[in-house]
């Protein structure tokens, strides 16, 4: 049967939208300083996405996705923007060291990423967007990579040529200064990063609207700062100009909810003095201020008024209305729901060295905010390493100073599971290490591990960790360069004039970082700032807002490190008796050999007998930590032991040796010396005085003996080194051991 030829079809999907795009390929171009350009461009990748951009600086580049979901809209109460920025070992020319070999998880410097990214677009979504998701992708990274630099940029640019609404342009451009405070440097490469003595990176709007802001500085004076951002926002305008010539889609309507108005007068009318008097009276506490709102919510809610609205919708209402509450009543009073003044602060308590047995230790208490600081010593060795992907995108090879922060949901009166680490806990751990890091001294011996648990928490944490952390350094003994605090600054402002009406507020509490636009954490030390960290809520800060802000943090700084001298102002003068000791020793490579050979039999025997622990520090010397003098003297006595028994015979130099042949090889022979059945090889250039390819040319056999000459042993390998060059045709008898 003969099947009949059907009729060619052509496919419309050419002229889809997808493929339409194939042909829209757009780039910008911005050049800092004739070098360290940034590229972004769009439409030719990933082009099923709302929107894609590629950020490229040099050889490094990022890609930044956007995908909207129009059936599900944000009911107010927090933007429903999902943002994550996945590991790539291929974009550093590596495979992934699990043991699947591919990428499994986000680590934490993805996670700090992520962060950092979400933090600078949230800010300008509308609270009812529909929900977004951004992805950003490395595509190719090498030393030099700004990996945050790239990521809001492709993610902000991303956001503003899609539909979905967005309030930008916003660019972000990263400032680094030299260490004598006059040069700095745009988007600066690895190496001018290792030799900086700050490092910012921030996140602009126009008409020098400050979103977010990175610092990491070695003690920053507040006019280096200033300057550092004037250099900012003199070149971010060049990329918000380039941002808007990429063009993009026409931004989408979002329809509000037509309920909402009615809703908020009828609970403005039964609620809004009684939530006044809440907010007015002093006298309460985080608990019972939160329970008596509560029951005011409860009672409102059964009204006959409220029963035809949606539960949703009056619950994202009520929130409204306690905001408002808040908000109008400290710009109109300039009075906090606490009681203090926008310059006060809360009651600081601080106790140290409240359990003998820890290494260091404090408590710091401010308000309802309590964090519990402890420092642990161990060896060398205890460090952290991370893996060869990390250190090639700038990780730190050799950590010994480690901060891990910890929040437990006993900390707010939650339940919460046991799960591992979340992404807050990551980043306020980092954002304290970060404080303290460029304090710690350089060259300390041990091993520091200083874990922040926060056992109650009224705002600003992160912050407590730090003034905390420094207090139990202290105690610890660690040679400090100075004594660090933190402060968390918060901004209230008029929703009709944000820029000319707001209140600055110092030590804000939990439910003034719920209701305000502002949380700048900020710490640093008597002679300047060494880690900052801005989260805004609103379209951006001014720059007099930002100016007032750092003010009111300077002085918020000075104030706590004042209490904190009383209690202690330096480091203790001599470690506690609970202190390992670390004692550092040279031992001979050849005897080394003995100490660590079978997997580390003898090490892991004096351990387990003294518990000390042994480990190398290089070629030539070990490290041994000791619990205390007397086990360490025991591991000492033991060690000796070992070396003793199985150290092998020695000679004096030159001595003349009768060796017997073991073995022959083509490169040289194996011989035994008297007293020992170690075998020393003799390579073939040492046998004669003329060159030979072979020991069978000299009539060499095994069983002989032969006489040769002892020359010590390789000062770098402990090998045994002899020649038998000197001694051809004579007859010499060997010599006495050497005594020992």
């Amino acid at each position: 049967m003969r099947i009949p030829q059907l009729p060619l079809r052509y496919s419309k999907r050419w002229s889809s939208r997808e493929y339409r795009l194939a042909g829209n390929e757009r780039s910008v171009s911005v050049d800092f300083n004739g070098k360290n350009s940034l590229e972004l461009r769009t439409g030719h990748m990933a082009r099923f996405a709302s929107a894609a951009v590629v950020a490229s600086s040099g050889d490094n580049s990022v890609m930044a996705t956007v995908v909207q979901r129009k059936q599900k809209q944000g009911d107010g109460n927090g933007v429903p923007l999902q943002v994550e920025y996945r590991p790539s070992a291929s974009a550093v020319g590596r495979i992934p060291t699990n043991f699947l070999r591919r990428e499994l998880s986000q680590s934490d410097n993805e996670i700090l990423i992520s962060r950092a990214i979400d933090r600078s677009i949230r800010p300008l979504m509308p609270a009812n967007s529909y929900e977004t998701q951004v992805i950003c992708k490395p595509l190719a990274l090498d030393e030099n990579a700004d990996q945050i630099m790239l990521g809001i940029n492709a993610a902000s640019t991303a956001l503003h040529i899609s539909s979905a609404p967005f309030n930008g342009p916003l660019a972000a451009i990263r400032v680094s200064m030299d260490p004598r405070g006059k040069i700095f440097h745009i988007n600066p490469g690895q190496e001018e990063l290792k030799a900086s003595s700050m490092n910012m990176i921030v996140a602009m709007r126009r008409n020098q609207k400050t979103v977010m802001i990175e610092l990491d500085g070695e003690e920053t004076r507040g006019e280096q700062l200033e300057e550092a951002l004037d250099v900012a926002f003199q070149n971010v305008e060049r990329l918000h100009v380039a941002m808007d010539e990429l063009g993009g889609e026409e931004k989408d309507d979002l329809p509000e909810k037509t309920s909402t108005g009615e809703i908020l007068e009828i609970l403005e009318a039964l609620a809004r003095e009684r939530i006044y008097y809440v907010m007015t009276d002093s006298t309460h506490d985080k608990i019972s201020r939160d329970e008596e709102i509560k029951a005011i919510m409860q009672d409102v809610i059964g009204t006959e008024a409220l029963q035809p609205f949606p539960p949703a919708d009056i619950y994202q209402c009520w929130s409204s209305l306690v905001k408002k509450v808040l908000r109008e009543t400290t710009l109109s009073t300039g009075i906090r729901c606490d009681g203090r003044r926008p310059t006060d602060f809360r009651p600081i308590r601080i106790q140290v060295d409240m359990y003998k047995k820890l290494h260091g230790c404090s408590m710091f208490q401010r308000g309802q905010t309590q964090v519990m600081s402890t420092v642990t010593f161990d060896s060398p060795t205890a460090a952290f390493h991370p893996d060869s992907v990390a250190q090639l995108l700038g990780s730190q090879r050799k950590k010994s100073f480690m901060l891990h922060y910890e929040f437990p949901s006993f900390a707010t009166n939650d339940i919460g599971a046991s799960r591992s680490l979340n992404r807050r806990e990551i980043g306020h751990g980092a954002l304290a290490e970060k404080a303290l890091k460029p304090l710690f001294p350089t060259g300390f011996p041990y091993a520091v591990r200083l874990a922040c648990q926060v056992l109650e928490s009224n705002g600003s944490s992160s912050m407590a960790s730090v003034c905390g952390g420094s207090l139990a350094l202290y105690d610890a003994g660690v040679p400090m360069k100075n004594a660090a605090a933190g402060v968390a600054i918060g901004l209230i402002s008029d929703e009709r004039e944000p820029e000319t009406n707001y209140k600055v507020l110092t030590d804000i509490l939990g439910i003034e970082d719920y209701a305000g636009d502002m949380d700048f954490k900020i710490a640093g030390t008597k002679n300047g700032f060494t880690a900052a960290q801005l989260d805004v809520k609103n379209d951006g800060l001014t720059r007099e807002q930002l100016r007032e802000s750092l003010d009111a943090a300077r002085a918020g700084i000075d104030h706590v490190l004042g209490k904190m001298a009383i209690i202690r102002d330096r480091p203790r003068e001599q470690p506690k008796s609970t202190v390992p000791i670390i004692e550092s020793m040279r031992i001979e490579p050849h005897k080394r050999v003995t100490l660590f050979r079978n997997n580390g039999y003898n090490c892991k025997l004096i351990e387990a007998e003294t518990g000390v622990k042994i480990s190398v520090e290089d070629e030539s010397n070990i490290s041994l930590l000791a619990p205390s003098q007397e086990k360490l003297q025991k591991a000492l006595n033991m060690m000796n032991g070992v070396l003793e028994s199985n150290t092998t015979l020695d000679f004096a130099f030159g001595s003349i040796i009768q060796a017997e042949i073991v073995e022959i090889m083509d490169r040289g022979v194996y011989v035994t010396l008297p007293g020992s059945s170690q075998r020393v090889l003799i390579n073939n250039n040492h046998l004669s005085l003329h060159p030979i390819r072979h020991p069978d040319v000299l009539g060499l056999k095994v069983g002989d003996k032969m006489a040769c000459t002892w020359f010590g042993r390789d000062e770098h390998t402990g090998n045994i080194r002899l020649s038998r060059k000197t001694l051809v045709g004579a007859s010499h008898p060997a010599t006495q051991q050497k005594k020992k």
